[in-house]
């Protein structure tokens, strides 16, 4: 046996394996990057939490919410240029309702959903800024209820005034907690010192470093906040960093692949030298690394990934549709542009593994965030790499049997294509012998013109010729026997 043999797994197991891996490390990646900061505004670096806050945070819910974050940025951005959320005097609210002594009216209609709301006293002069992930229970349980509480106990609420002498609150409807809290902080901040007094809640949110994960996005966003340029180039910036994220999970999964090929090959008893396998790790992660510099779509792939995601709702509530998108698209642009140079064998590989790979990861993808939510309530922390294991086997086991049907069919439709190609070729043939022939027509079509030109001058010449000679005294008969009397020796 040579002793430089390296030792694999079957192709069917090593798909398997090498999806596992993408799975997993794409959890990861996410929950360290939707990890929530249980130690915010510390001064040191504990290895623990943040690992405990990652794993924590490892699912098929961070990968999405990692993904959609454009979504958040589109809408401060689009309420920013159509609502004027950046100032209160330019602020367009979706409703309001009184409060009258110690009465609300009209509260009845304030939505359960994630908002903003703004307290007017009675002369109009905004007193209170706040925000909520569900403003109708906030003014129910919250405001109202603390109102009462403090009626009874002696200790008069913080709005108590407002709400004996008068008060008009007037709310806007956001699309999610961190959008109504960034809102929120940016009025304060921007609006907490009135020409007339402070806002009661004059003190500024989200300062610092936060803890709770919708806290850290909100405060990027209100950070961004002050106008749409603003607010346009906070976007820009997140999708820059979300495109960082993508090539470092990329890489990071081409190294655990990679240290899964020399871990197979050391326990199936190859051979190899450390100083070999170390040179064949790192080119390993070289090849991978040239790859994604040469293809800019690649690189580009979070950016796409983020504003797909921001355009269309539609989209986002699909698990990692946007990236397959890419890949797809991009799969089909290097087959079209290789196409008419491959020969059949290869189009037919290469449409097979376009279909057969990216198809299976949209399906599987897709079932992953189902399965782990079926799992979550038996296995609880293991169900995200449970999900992602059950899914590489899937995504394996769909992709070997597909191996076996699309190249027929794949084959079926190009041989297809190349009869259509050759009738048509055979067809364009036919017409170009039919041209031929009609220009040879036309050649002798001309040839006859001059023919019947050069005939018609004959005739015509004649006809002079003619009447010229009819002008003439008639020639006497040619009598040959005077003739010959005329020749001696002849006469007699």
């Amino acid at each position: 046996m040579d002793a430089m043999e390296v030792y694999e797994l079957s192709p069917l197991a090593n798909a398997i394996v090498d999806q596992a891996i993408d799975n997993v490390n794409r959890k990861l990646v996410a929950g360290y990057r939707n990890k929530k900061n249980s130690r915010p505004n510390a001064k040191t670096v504990d290895v623990g939490s943040t690992v405990s806050d990652t794993l924590d945070a490892v699912s098929a819910e961070s990968v999405m919410a990692v993904a959609n974050r454009g979504i958040a940025w589109r809408e401060v951005i689009t309420k920013s240029l159509t609502r004027g959320i950046s100032s209160l005097s330019t602020m367009q609210f979706d409703g309001e309702f009184r409060v009258k002594d110690g009465v609300a009216e009209g509260l009845k209609d304030m939505p359960n959903t994630p908002g903003v709301y703004v307290v007017y006293d009675a002369s109009n002069k905004p007193v209170y800024v706040g925000d909520s992930a569900n403003l109708q229970k906030r003014w129910h349980a919250g405001h109202m209820n603390e109102y009462r509480q403090g009626e009874r106990n002696g200790e008069p609420y913080k709005l108590a005034d407002e709400f004996k002498d008068g008060c008009t609150v007037r709310f806007i409807v956001m699309d999610s907690a961190e959008t109504a809290a960034a809102v929120e902080a940016h009025l304060i901040r921007s609006e907490g010192v009135q020409p007339n007094g402070p806002l009661i809640n004059s003190r500024e949110e989200l300062k610092t470093e936060q803890g709770t994960r919708s806290n850290i996005e909100a405060k990027k966003i209100k950070d961004s906040s002050g106008s749409t340029a603003k607010l346009a180039m906070g976007a820009a910036t997140e999708a820059l960093s979300n495109s960082g994220w993508l090539v470092l999970e990329q890489l990071s999964a081409a190294m655990l692949k990679a240290l899964k090929f020399e871990l197979v090959d050391v326990l199936k008893g190859g051979v190899t030298k450390l100083m070999d396998r170390v040179t064949r790790f790192f080119q390993s992660i070289w090849s991978v690394l040239k790859n994604i510099i040469s293809q800019p779509l690649k690189i580009l792939e979070g950016v796409f990934e983020f504003i797909v995601n921001a355009l269309s709702k539609a989209i986002s509530q699909v698990y990692m549709l946007a990236r397959n998108i890419l890949d797809l698209a991009n799969s089909a642009w290097n087959l079209y542009k290789g196409a008419e140079t491959m020969s059949t064998e290869e189009l037919i590989q290469k449409i097979t593994e376009t279909v057969v790979v990216s198809g299976s990861a949209v399906i599987w993808n897709a079932l992953d965030p189902v399965i782990e939510s079926q799992l979550l309530p038996f296995v609880g922390p293991v169900a995200p790499y449970l999900a992602a294991a059950i899914t590489a086997i899937g995504f394996g086991i769909s992709s070997h049997y597909l191996q076996g049907v699309v190249p027929k069919v794949v084959e079926l439709l190009i041989s297809c294509k190349s009869m259509h190609k050759e009738a048509l070729q055979a067809r364009l043939q036919a017409c170009e012998q039919l041209l031929i022939v009609s220009e040879r027509n036309h050649r002798l079509v001309l040839e006859f013109e001059g023919y019947v030109e050069g005939t018609g001058e004959l005739v015509y010449e004649m006809r002079e010729q003619t009447a010229v000679l009819s002008t003439h005294e008639p020639v006497a008969a040619f009598d040959i026997k005077s003739l010959l009397r005329t020749i001696p020796g002849k006469g007699a």
